[in-house]
């Protein structure tokens, strides 16, 4: 323990000096900022893999095609393997701030993006893999504070 912890300084983290837990350490208003950007950059890519569903490539498939481009028989199935795994991805971003989930995402979404245009010959899913790499920041952001949280105890 630092002296900032030992004498009870009212900032030295939780209640009378303990440490907070990661749950309320992302409570804490000095990351409501970054929590609300990775909320909605989360409701992001729900609202994306709705909007491709509800669409089943009239349009073209919205986010993701990347497995569901080989063949027109298969298209369905994996198109569902493609939701699943944004869908999984992103809940795991949302609720456990997993850094790992992020940047599996962002790399999903990028190899989307360059499979779409060696495909297609247009660049497509610029959007989803902005919104992707901005996720990365923010875990990794939130990653850092708390592990200096750790360190200082100051949140």
């Amino acid at each position: 323990m630092n002296n900032n912890m030992q004498n009870g300084n009212p900032q030295a983290g939780g209640f009378y000096g303990k440490l907070m837990t990661k749950q309320e350490f992302y409570r804490h208003p000095t990351h409501r900022k970054q929590l609300t950007n990775l909320n909605l950059c989360c409701t992001i890519f729900y609202f994306i893999v709705i909007m491709s569903y509800v669409m089943q490539n009239r349009v073209g498939n919205i986010l993701t095609g990347l497995l569901g481009v080989t063949s027109s028989r298969n298209m369905f199935s994996n198109v569902w393997i493609d939701y699943i795994v944004v869908v999984a991805l992103t809940l795991g971003i949302q609720f456990f701030k997993s850094r790992v989930c992020s940047f599996v995402l962002f790399i999903y979404t990028g190899a989307d993006c360059l499979f779409k245009y060696f495909i297609f010959h247009r660049i497509e899913g610029v959007w989803p893999l902005l919104v992707a790499g901005y996720l990365v920041t923010l875990t990794f952001e939130l990653y850092s504070a708390w592990s200096q949280y750790q360190k200082t105890g100051i949140a």
